[in-house]
């Protein structure tokens, strides 16, 4: 069996559950790898590799989604040439973690696809959403890289097809040693901005900037670039966690029981949507850096954790049943 597993690259989530099922599908079929987007900073494992412009989010330096940036930064006419030119054909089944050139080139060449992504599990009707719901974050959502079968992640397993989260096993495994400290992951912001706001914080910060050149310290504040073995240092590390609206890193705090607060990205909806399933969870919100209440976050007892399952062997074969010859097998 031969496995295209094409990701989302504009942010580290979804590179970090690539990381960890690649090599168990691996097991059972050659799993070659697609990546489109600009913004990981992980690396991926897998066969034969191939990178696509894609389409990324850009951000201003205050939190937000610059509408502006991200309309002028992405080559928009090698991404409709990508869709027509990428070859998809000759695998049994291709994954799809909201990577929008593998999911148009199927869409519109046809082939055998399968949904498995966050998003798939915040579309569903039954998840949480914010108090207003926004229709154009809505059809993003549902056509940025479009499918007609998932399986869907989400903080609550709300439905069939909507599994609880998959907590890696970097992750699962890893020995907390956690003290007063906090670790901070807030791409859409700049490095100035979180030294402005987190110098004097009552405990000592780390954070994780994108594409830092070299560590900045200022006070209480240290910031520096994102790498695996750190970023996993400081999370075992830190008892709180401060971070966007996303998926794996707030599920993962959770998990192990650390203080969570999430301030969703400006105009970015699915965040919007996240926020209001990880406050069910036992999340702090804040709508910007500037309004939330470090001291007394920092100084609320910590939650419980949430050990969810691991059931990684399940959702493999859960996967290659999509594969048209399981199919026919099946029946």
């Amino acid at each position: 069996m031969k496995i295209l597993y094409a990701v989302q690259g504009t942010g580290n989530g979804h590179v970090a559950r690539a990381r960890h099922l690649i090599p168990l599908l691996a097991k059972h079929a050659q799993v070659d790898v697609w990546i489109s987007g600009t913004e990981s900073q992980l690396n991926l494992p897998g066969g034969m590799q191939r990178s696509w412009s894609g389409i990324s989010l850009k951000y201003n330096a205050h939190g937000g989604l610059s509408i502006t940036r991200t309309l002028i930064k992405n080559r928009w006419l090698r991404f409709v040439r990508d869709v027509f030119r990428a070859p998809i054909h000759g695998y049994d089944l291709i994954v799809n973690d909201f990577e929008p050139v593998s999911a148009w080139a199927v869409w519109l060449r046809g082939g055998t696809l399968l949904e498995l992504s966050h998003q798939a599990g915040v579309r569903h009707p039954l998840s949480p959403r914010p108090k207003h719901r926004n229709p154009l974050g809505e059809w993003i959502l549902k056509n940025y890289a479009p499918s007609r079968q998932s399986i869907g992640f989400h903080v609550q397993a709300v439905a069939p097809g909507v599994h609880p989260p998959l907590i890696r096993s970097e992750i699962r495994t890893l020995t907390a040693n956690p003290k007063p400290q906090l670790l901070v992951y807030l791409p859409a912001y700049s490095v100035d901005a979180l030294v402005e706001a987190l110098e004097d914080c009552p405990v000592p910060v780390t954070a994780f900037v994108p594409q830092l050149a070299a560590p900045i310290e200022r006070g209480a504040f240290r910031a520096e670039a994102v790498t695996t073995e750190a970023f996993l240092t400081a999370f075992a590390e830190s008892d709180s966690v401060l971070c966007s609206a996303g998926f794996e890193l707030p599920t993962e705090t959770l998990f192990h029981g650390k203080r969570l607060a999430v301030i969703p990205i400006k105009g970015q909806y699915e965040q919007e949507c996240n926020a209001a399933a990880l406050r069910k969870a036992g999340a702090w919100h804040a709508p910007s850096l500037a309004k939330l209440k470090i001291s007394k976050w920092l100084n609320s007892p910590p939650p419980q954790p949430v050990r969810w399952p691991d059931y990684s062997e399940d959702l493999v074969c859960e996967i290659l049943s999509y594969a048209p010859q399981q199919l026919a097998a099946s029946n």
